[in-house]
Protein backbone atom coordinates (compact mmCIF):
# COMPACT_ATOMS: atom_id res chain seq x y z
CA UNK A 1 0.00 0.00 0.00
CA UNK A 2 2.64 2.74 -1.12
CA UNK A 3 0.21 5.18 -3.10
CA UNK A 4 1.51 8.62 -3.07
CA UNK A 5 -0.66 11.97 -3.09
CA UNK A 6 -1.32 12.71 -7.09
CA UNK A 7 -0.25 16.41 -6.73
CA UNK A 8 3.64 14.87 -5.42
CA UNK A 9 3.36 12.23 -8.77
CA UNK A 10 2.45 15.03 -10.95
CA UNK A 11 0.05 12.87 -13.26
CA UNK A 12 0.01 13.92 -16.61
CA UNK A 13 -1.59 12.46 -19.96
CA UNK A 14 -0.27 9.30 -21.89
CA UNK A 15 -0.85 8.25 -25.77
CA UNK A 16 -1.68 4.65 -26.38
CA UNK A 17 2.39 3.63 -26.59
CA UNK A 18 3.01 5.09 -22.73
CA UNK A 19 4.67 8.36 -23.47
CA UNK A 20 3.67 11.46 -21.80
CA UNK A 21 1.68 14.18 -23.92
CA UNK A 22 2.58 17.48 -23.30
CA UNK A 23 -0.30 19.57 -22.02
CA UNK A 24 -2.11 22.02 -24.90
CA UNK A 25 -2.02 25.17 -24.52
CA UNK A 26 -5.78 27.13 -23.99
CA UNK A 27 -4.26 29.69 -26.77
CA UNK A 28 -3.84 27.94 -30.07
CA UNK A 29 -2.99 31.23 -31.41
CA UNK A 30 0.71 32.04 -32.07
CA UNK A 31 2.18 34.84 -29.92
CA UNK A 32 2.80 37.32 -32.03
CA UNK A 33 3.75 41.21 -31.40
CA UNK A 34 0.41 41.98 -30.93
CA UNK A 35 0.36 42.22 -26.86
CA UNK A 36 -2.36 42.86 -24.58
CA UNK A 37 -2.27 46.68 -22.94
CA UNK A 38 -2.09 46.52 -19.37
CA UNK A 39 -4.30 48.02 -17.28
CA UNK A 40 -3.47 50.10 -14.37
CA UNK A 41 -3.95 49.31 -10.91
CA UNK A 42 -7.27 51.38 -9.83
CA UNK A 43 -5.79 51.52 -6.29
CA UNK A 44 -3.12 53.43 -7.46
CA UNK A 45 -5.14 55.71 -10.00
CA UNK A 46 -7.48 56.59 -6.64
CA UNK A 47 -3.87 57.32 -4.99
CA UNK A 48 -2.96 59.69 -7.67
CA UNK A 49 -5.79 61.32 -7.78
CA UNK A 50 -6.13 62.07 -4.02
CA UNK A 51 -2.38 63.70 -3.83
CA UNK A 52 -3.42 65.71 -6.37
CA UNK A 53 -6.87 66.64 -4.87
CA UNK A 54 -5.13 66.84 -1.22
CA UNK A 55 -2.59 69.28 -2.87
CA UNK A 56 -4.89 71.72 -4.85
CA UNK A 57 -7.68 71.72 -2.25
CA UNK A 58 -5.13 72.83 0.69
CA UNK A 59 -3.30 75.48 -1.63
CA UNK A 60 -6.54 76.92 -2.97
CA UNK A 61 -7.19 77.14 1.14
CA UNK A 62 -4.32 78.91 1.73
CA UNK A 63 -4.29 80.99 -1.03
CA UNK A 64 -7.97 82.35 -0.39
CA UNK A 65 -7.95 81.95 3.23
CA UNK A 66 -6.64 85.87 4.67
CA UNK A 67 -9.51 87.01 2.29
CA UNK A 68 -12.00 84.65 3.35
CA UNK A 69 -11.85 84.59 6.91
CA UNK A 70 -12.89 88.40 8.38
CA UNK A 71 -14.57 88.25 11.40
CA UNK A 72 -15.55 85.58 12.88
CA UNK A 73 -19.39 86.43 14.52
CA UNK A 74 -20.69 83.30 15.64
CA UNK A 75 -17.17 81.39 17.19
CA UNK A 76 -17.08 78.83 14.47
CA UNK A 77 -16.35 79.65 10.87
CA UNK A 78 -15.65 76.95 8.51
CA UNK A 79 -13.03 79.18 6.48
CA UNK A 80 -11.02 79.08 9.43
CA UNK A 81 -10.82 75.12 10.33
CA UNK A 82 -9.95 74.95 6.59
CA UNK A 83 -7.22 76.99 6.62
CA UNK A 84 -6.24 75.75 10.08
CA UNK A 85 -6.14 72.54 8.48
CA UNK A 86 -5.01 73.54 4.82
CA UNK A 87 -1.17 72.74 5.48
CA UNK A 88 -1.52 69.63 6.74
CA UNK A 89 -4.06 68.76 3.91
CA UNK A 90 -0.68 70.16 1.57
CA UNK A 91 1.78 67.84 3.51
CA UNK A 92 -0.26 64.55 3.17
CA UNK A 93 -1.16 64.73 -0.92
CA UNK A 94 3.05 65.80 -1.20
CA UNK A 95 3.51 62.62 1.30
CA UNK A 96 1.28 60.64 -1.06
CA UNK A 97 2.94 61.92 -4.27
CA UNK A 98 6.70 60.98 -3.17
CA UNK A 99 5.01 57.43 -1.94
CA UNK A 100 3.28 56.97 -5.24
CA UNK A 101 6.64 58.07 -6.90
CA UNK A 102 8.92 55.46 -5.11
CA UNK A 103 6.31 52.90 -5.93
CA UNK A 104 6.45 53.41 -9.30
CA UNK A 105 10.45 53.51 -9.46
CA UNK A 106 9.56 49.72 -7.30
CA UNK A 107 8.06 48.11 -10.10
CA UNK A 108 9.45 49.25 -12.69
CA UNK A 109 13.12 47.93 -10.88
CA UNK A 110 10.61 44.72 -10.14
CA UNK A 111 9.81 44.38 -14.30
CA UNK A 112 13.50 45.24 -15.22
CA UNK A 113 15.84 43.04 -12.89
Amino acid sequence: MDQQQSAALGFREVDRDGKPVLPETEDSEPAGPARSLRMPNPFIVVLWLLAAGLIATGMWTLLRGPVAIGPISNGFSIDFVLFTFAPHLVLAGFAALIFLLFWHAWQWQRRRG
